[in-house]
């Protein structure tokens, strides 16, 4: 009968080996063996980075593991659960979205470098880790208000999630929860892996090894990214800051020239800035001549550049348009100007995160003055002047773009 091995797992909280267990297959031995590792986030991120809390080497040994398993022709690879985590601070829907993405962030790499199955994964979510929370405060009582803390996750524990932060926020005057954001949800911001596999195994020398668990501990920064990290660890490089390049392609198709930038602000937040320089007639009646830009503050709900986005634009043109009819309309050296909100939404197109495409639309007022002349070519009678406010659409496209990234230094304020 063949025995279910658990050869690795990025656990939560501690680091041991056990390899004690042996049962008969076929007059062969089958042997359990079992290592504890992790992978730390940064607070509110879901990008893995290798340069946090030693990530670059803990991925480094699990992979080396995975990989001797797969080359052994007595082992067979059945499951692999992989499970993200979150701390208990900020919204249960947040920390929700933070643990499904951190477990995704983990399964793209192991998908990227392994070719089994995809019935072969089972992801799974715990948005606030108030248990692993617990773990920590029993194995390490030298942390500041651990009795405190754990008498209150003990009374508590049936109460949700929300209003239980905030009650555990108030305990004390905010002491036991300052030392907990300091020395323990650090380490509850993670994800793990369990593979599961049979095992056939003539060597009759494997013995047996344990080894002491350790007190849990912070885990100093790795100095450096290895080779095999820069190989297979691109969705887990540092966290950048992007900068993109992009042109709107419905204003392309109009014949009207345009190119805008993009530049990341902080996590959430960016800053799209399009202009429009369009100095040319199309034919001797039709025209679209543009000098016009229109900047944009977006929010971005997960991180920066990617999924869905809302935004404030101002819009500030100079014109001089006609559309092939008896009348062109100019502003009178005064450009129109409007404000409006905007919605949109952004993805890549390559494995690099490099060229990206996203489809805007946006509503608001734009108040301008014209000039009316007959379209005859630039000296066509001027027939009237006027104003007026535009209530409607005014932003819309579909641009691509080309992201350029740079190294960012993160800040506790960074978060929002």
């Amino acid at each position: 009968m063949s025995m279910r091995m658990v050869v690795i797992l990025l656990s939560l909280l501690t680091y041991n080996v056990t390899a004690n267990a042996r049962t008969e297959y076929n007059d062969t031995t089958t042997t359990a063996a079992q290592t504890h590792t992790h992978i730390d986030f940064r607070v509110n991120l879901t990008d893995l980075d290798s340069s946090y809390h030693g990530n670059g080497l803990q991925l480094d040994n699990a992979l080396a593991k995975i990989d001797s398993m797969i080359l052994n022709t007595d082992m067979r690879v059945k499951r692999i659960t992989i499970v993200g985590t979150a701390s208990p601070e900020g919204p249960y829907a947040n920390n929700r979205r933070l643990a499904t993405g951190r477990a995704k962030a983990l399964a793209s790499i192991l998908k990227t470098r392994y070719p089994f199955p995809d019935s072969i994964y089972h992801v799974s979510t715990i948005p606030e880790d108030w248990e692993g929370m617990k773990k920590m405060l029993e194995k390490n009582h030298s942390i500041p208000y651990s009795g405190i803390v754990l008498d209150f996750l003990a009374e508590t524990e049936n109460i949700a999630p929300d209003i239980r932060e905030r009650q555990i926020k108030h305990l004390g005057e905010g002491k036991p929860y300052a030392s907990m954001r300091d020395n323990v949800l650090p380490y509850l911001r993670r994800s793990s892996v369990i593979v599961d596999y049979d095992n056939r195994l003539v060597n009759a020398n494997l013995q047996s090894v344990a080894i002491p668990r350790p007190e849990i501990e912070c885990i100093a920064p790795s100095p450096h990214i290895s080779t095999s990290e820069i190989q297979f660890l691109k969705t887990g490089a540092p966290r950048k800051r992007f900068y993109a390049v992009k042109t709107n392609l419905l204003w392309d198709v109009a014949m009207c020239a345009n190119l805008g930038v993009e530049i990341e602000l902080w996590p959430h937040w960016s800053l799209d800035i399009p202009v429009w320089y369009s100095p040319y007639d199309i034919t001797s009646r039709w025209r679209i001549r543009l000098l016009a830009t229109q900047p944009e503050v977006r929010y971005w709900p997960k991180d920066a550049g990617k999924g869905h986005y809302f935004g404030v634009h101002a819009s500030v043109a100079g014109f001089n348009v006609s559309t092939g009819g008896d009348y062109r309309y100019q502003d009178p050296n005064h450009a129109a100007f409007g404000l409006g909100l905007g919605y949109g939404y952004a993805f890549h197109l390559d494995k690099e995160h490099r060229w990206g495409m996203e489809a805007q639309i946006g509503a608001g007022y734009i108040s301008y003055r014209w000039v009316k002349y007959h379209n005859t070519g630039r000296n066509g009678a001027k027939i009237s002047r006027g104003s007026g406010t535009y209530w409607g659409v005014t932003r819309a496209g579909v641009a691509i773009s080309y992201k350029f990234y740079q190294e960012r230094k993160e800040r506790r304020w960074m978060k929002w």
